[in-house]
């Protein structure tokens, strides 16, 4: 094994649980809830309309504004999305056992790389909240990228900058079309976090791993390839 490249969001770092946290920061200092049962209604919406992330956070906050309730008449979309990359980053939190899973293959001389889609401003800002962006030899976000997964050239990127090929590299995520998909079409052999039992199913590559925690991932190294 040359290499093992891990996506970011749900994969190494907890977005759910760090958008939870974000959402009830956001409606507590831009929304106007009328009592604790609204509030939980404005927070549901905000979640629901950020689809696990994968919505353009302009469009969402321009959506955001035209459809809560603002605290302050004068407060533009300009003034959410500010927020989003402002605070959004502080609530991120690592993913059981990334740190231990990073540290172990570090140890045993395997590179590491991280492939995410998203803007370079919060995905960095994500590794560094955690202090994990040392333990990459590389890091390719999208936005600079110019390319997301699951294209396969963004892969490639990542297969270049670490100087290994894609037979001897895993791909770790959490997504089976952006993650699994993806990275069997470059050549990598894919393992699956699984986050609902639905992620296990008809659209995983032949020869997908699957996993249920980060943990699981070494005793896997250890063995044939």
């Amino acid at each position: 094994m040359e290499a093992v490249l891990f996506d970011l969001d749900n994969t190494l770092v907890n977005r759910k649980q760090a958008f939870e946290q974000f959402s009830r920061n956001f409606i507590d200092r831009f929304a106007a809830a009328h009592n604790p049962e609204h509030r939980l209604r404005l927070v549901e919406q905000l979640r629901a309309a950020d689809r696990n992330g994968y919505r353009e956070k302009r469009e969402l906050y321009e959506e955001m504004r035209r459809t809560l309730p603002m605290r302050e008449e004068g407060t533009t979309a300009e003034d959410l999305l500010a927020y989003w990359f402002a605070e959004f980053p502080s609530c991120t939190v690592a993913m059981d056992g990334a740190e231990l899973v990073l540290r172990e293959l570090k140890s045993r001389g395997v590179r590491i790389g991280c492939v995410t889609n998203g803007s370079a401003r919060t995905q960095y800002a994500k590794l560094d909240q955690v202090q994990f962006r040392g333990y990459f030899d590389a890091v390719i976000v999208s936005e600079e990228a110019g390319v997301k997964k699951p294209d396969r050239r963004i892969y490639e990127m990542a297969l270049s900058r670490l100087q290994a090929r894609p037979e001897n590299c895993w791909f770790v995520g959490d997504h089976p079309e952006k993650d699994a998909q993806g990275a069997a079409s470059a050549g990598l052999r894919p393992v699956l976090l699984l986050t609902t039992p639905a992620e296990s199913g008809p659209l995983l590559p032949e020869g997908t791993l699957t996993i249920n925690k980060l943990q699981e991932l070494l005793p896997l190294c250890t063995g044939p390839f």
